[in-house]
């Protein structure tokens, strides 16, 4: 079918963007709406405000993010690939399983202590639904990073046990991190005990449960 006359001026006006410079649209992007959401909240920042501070139209805004759960999920899919970088490089450097385990702990807690503005924003955001969230945890490219914790947990635990035995202490382990990051920087004023502390307690007790 030849193209009418409208989109032969529109694909003339407006060349095809090459990978390259729609990835770094994408990320300025991501950018200022990271620096917004931290700022003032998720739910109080409109695409028409991220535009303007972008510098750019609303409907050239689209034209990169069909809708702004879209913005926030690259935005959770970089804090997540930035995490669990470290974590990879974390565990590379350990070969004594104990050990390991507890260094990839220890790394997971102190990400979101050290940056408790993007925990806030990947875990307590408002106006987001659980099924915004369930899109992105599908993801399958998301959910295997979460393998550096089931791995490092099949050597701790070593050849005899189950796969059924290694899924829940992998899951009891990520809840109970979880807990303590939340707990940490959500109830800051409590005298908690010391973080490092917490945290090796909770892997002698998932790895004995």
């Amino acid at each position: 079918m030849s193209k009418t006359k409208s989109q032969t001026v529109r694909s003339r006006g407006r060349p095809a963007l090459s990978d390259d410079e729609l990835a770094d649209m994408r990320h300025q992007i991501a950018d200022c709406a990271l620096r917004l959401f931290q700022e003032d909240g998720y739910d109080a920042v409109s695409m028409r405000r991220l535009a303007r501070e972008v510098g750019c139209t609303v409907m050239t805004l689209y034209r990169y993010f069909d809708r702004k759960i879209d913005i926030l999920r690259h935005i959770w899919a970089e804090v997540f690939g930035e995490l669990f970088d470290q974590l990879d490089h974390i565990a590379a450097k350990e070969s004594d399983p104990a050990v390991r385990l507890q260094a990839v702990a220890l790394g997971y807690v102190h990400f979101w202590l050290d940056q408790r503005e993007r925990y806030f924003l990947v875990f307590m955001s408002s106006d987001v639904s659980q099924t915004d969230v369930s899109v992105f945890v599908d993801d399958d490219k998301v959910v295997e990073r979460f393998n550096v914790f089931q791995d490092s947990l099949t050597s701790a635990l070593g050849s005899e046990a189950s796969a059924g035995e290694i899924a829940l202490k992998t899951q009891l382990l990520l809840c109970t991190l979880n807990g303590i990051s939340h707990n940490l920087i959500t109830i800051s004023a409590y005298p908690w005990i010391e973080t490092d502390a917490l945290v090796r307690a909770a892997v002698s007790g998932t790895l004995k449960a």
